[in-house]
Order: structure tokens, then C-alpha cells, then sequence
């Protein structure tokens, strides 16, 4: 397959290579800051129940164990805890905090980016074994995902471009492409890299480990995720919107829709069984509720306060409950439970 631009606002390709099998040459060296969370006020009134958690929490993902599993700092580490009450099962001390987590499968293994160690490991939601390290994974690797084939994708934040690994190891990369790539959803066979320098998202095959398609979505985005086999949401935090885009099977990627999500929007999760899209907006401390059964049409159902500093957000697969981190380093740090009744419905 060849690299294709697809226009968001056009109804034509244009190629992004001089010739077929020849790359696209990346974009110039980013010369303004990277998209960047609000710095939240304090937390009026979360909902739900708020649980204390040693370190101050960023990523946070649910197994369909009903383990959850959240990166910190201060101390550094994954801490397992339970999904329904917040109760701590273990801590897995790392060198350097993480930042994003994601699941390799319903129930793990945890993909564990280190950007301060340029290592991903692989850990067991069950026990917090360490199922394996990676070493050399570009410079300050930021998100990762697994693609259908079992290829992980790790985004390269300080070097540019992706990492590919397989059993453990790192097995390929590819050059910018995304300048400072930040969040990575997986489609299939496909990995959807969001450059946090605003040049747009690129498309990847975890296969082939190639570059297949490039388009400009958005200001600045920064996390991904995953809404269907063929379709990501992109948390476009200096343009206070969700962008959604689809993928069709050549890897080409066009923007279908567009969520109003004023105030820095930042951390992104889905339940696909309920079909609802969770958003954070960081410069009010609130989480926003979309129904994305028609990803082409969301529809916005509400929002709900959060914890101070909401910078994550997943779902717990068993029952639809919504946990939030509360990542301000300077109040109380914590993992907020938002049942599935306290949420809004359509």
C-alpha cells in the first residue's frame, strides 16, 4: 500500500509520496509547544466515590477481571488495585513514572511506556508479574497499543515517529512522520499516531510495519482512542474538540465528526457494550458523556464533576462504572468511581 493524504475538508486523495513505496518527507521540526492539559482549578464537588491512591496517577486502565490498573508518580510504579471499591491489591515499582497505560487484551497484559527509562514492559493484571521489558524503545516512548496481528506500536515522543515490537523485543521503527507523536488508538490491523505538535494523525500498519496514510486532523490533538474496529476519537486539547475519524481497510483516514468539548480536553475512554465515549475537560474539572452509537452523529448527554486535575479516564467492562484520576501532584491524589447510574443517559 502506498501513503495517501486524505483531506479532512476534500472529497479527493492526493498522494503523499513522489512515487510508489516512497514516504512522505516529514514535517519541520516543531517551533511552538506541544498541546498540553489545562492546569485545573480545585474540585468543587466530585460525584461518585473518591478513594485515595498512593502516587499521583496518570494512565488508567480496566481489565474484564475488574482489576484496574493506574501509572504514578512519587513513588513510580503501576499500582493494581480493585476497579469497584478502589481497595489496593499491589504496587509494581518502575524505573520512572508512566503516563499512559493500555491493555494488550481484555485483561491485559498492561502496556507500560517508560519515558523515563526508554523501556515497555508487559505486566499481569492478575499478579503484577513483569511478562517482559523492552529496552531501547526510541526516546521517551509515550503510548503504546497491540494491533490485530500482535504487533505492538509505541509512540516515539521525543524522537519522532513509531516503535514496533514483538515478544518483548523491539523488531523495527520508522523515522517522523509525527514529529512529537503523544496518543495511539488501535483499528485492526492499523495503530492512529496523533502528533501533539499539531501535524495531524498518521496511520500505521503493525504487520508490514509501514506508514500507509497521513491526514491534517485537528489544532493540536493529544490522547487516542479507540471507538470501533474502524474508528478513533482524538482529543484535540488546544482546539477544544473530540475529532473522531475513521479508517478504511487501505489505512486511509478522513475526519466523520466533530464534539464540542471546550476547556483543554484530555484524557479519552470508551465502552464499546454501552456505545458512550468519556472525555475529560481539564479547565473545569468535568467529565463530558457522548453517545457515539452513530460515531458519523455523537450526541452529547451530559457532564458530571470530577476530582481535581482529571487527567485519565477508563471504564470498568463488567458493569459500565467510569473511574477518573485525580493527577494534581499538589492536593490529594486519587482515583475517583463513578458508578453507571450516576451518569447521564439519553
Amino acid at each position: 500500500m502506498r501513503a495517501r493524504l486524505v483531506a479532512v475538508a476534500a472529497a479527493f486523495l492526493v498522494a503523499a509520496g513522489c512515487s510508489s513505496g516512497t514516504p512522505a518527507e516529514p514535517p519541520p521540526p516543531a517551533t511552538t509547544p506541544a498541546a498540553e492539559p489545562a492546569q485545573a482549578p480545585d474540585s468543587a464537588d466530585p460525584i461518585g466515590t473518591v478513594v485515595p491512591l498512593p502516587g499521583a496517577p496518570e494512565g488508567v486502565v480496566v481489565g474484564t477481571s475488574g482489576i484496574a490498573a493506574a501509572g504514578v508518580r512519587e513513588p513510580d510504579g503501576v499500582v493494581l488495585f480493585d476497579a469497584a471499591t478502589g481497595v489496593v491489591r499491589q504496587m509494581v515499582p518502575t524505573t520512572g513514572a508512566p503516563r499512559h497505560l493500555s491493555l494488550a487484551g481484555p485483561d491485559g497484559p498492561v502496556l507500560v511506556p517508560l519515558e523515563g527509562s526508554d523501556e515497555l514492559l508487559e505486566i499481569s493484571l492478575a499478579d503484577g508479574a513483569i511478562l517482559s521489558t523492552a529496552t531501547g524503545v526510541g526516546r521517551q516512548p509515550h503510548d503504546a497499543v497491540q494491533t490485530s496481528d500482535g504487533t505492538i506500536v509505541a509512540t516515539n515522543e521525543m524522537g519522532g515517529g513509531v516503535i514496533f515490537l514483538r515478544d518483548g523485543s523491539v523488531v523495527g521503527e520508522l523515522p517522523p512522520g509525527p514529529v512529537q507523536p503523544g496518543g495511539v488508538a488501535a483499528l485492526g490491523p492499523f495503530a492512529a499516531v496523533a502528533d501533539v505538535q499539531g501535524n495531524g494523525v498518521w496511520v500505521y500498519d503493525g504487520a508490514t510495519q509501514q506508514e500507509v496514510a497521513q491526514a491534517p486532523i485537528g489544532v493540536k490533538l493529544t490522547h487516542a482512542v479507540t471507538v470501533n474496529q474502524t474508528v478513533a476519537g482524538f482529543a484535540d486539547t488546544d482546539g477544544g474538540t473530540v475529532l473522531l475519524a475513521s479508517v478504511d481497510p487501505d489505512g486511509d483516514i478522513r475526519q466523520i465528526a466533530s464534539i464540542d468539548a471546550p476547556g483543554n480536553p484530555y484524557g479519552l475512554a470508551v465502552d464499546p457494550e454501552r456505545r458512550l465515549l468519556f472525555v475529560t475537560l481539564t479547565a473545569s474539572n468535568v467529565l463530558r458523556v457522548v453517545d457515539v452509537s452513530d460515531p458519523a452523529a455523537p450526541r452529547t448527554l451530559g457532564d458530571v464533576p470530577t476530582v481535581t486535575q482529571a487527567n485519565s479516564v477508563a471504564v470498568d467492562p463488567r458493569t459500565g462504572d467510569v473511574l477518573v484520576t485525580g493527577s494534581d501532584p499538589g492536593a490529594s491524589s486519587s482515583i475517583q468511581i463513578i458508578t453507571r447510574a450516576e451518569l447521564p443517559v439519553g
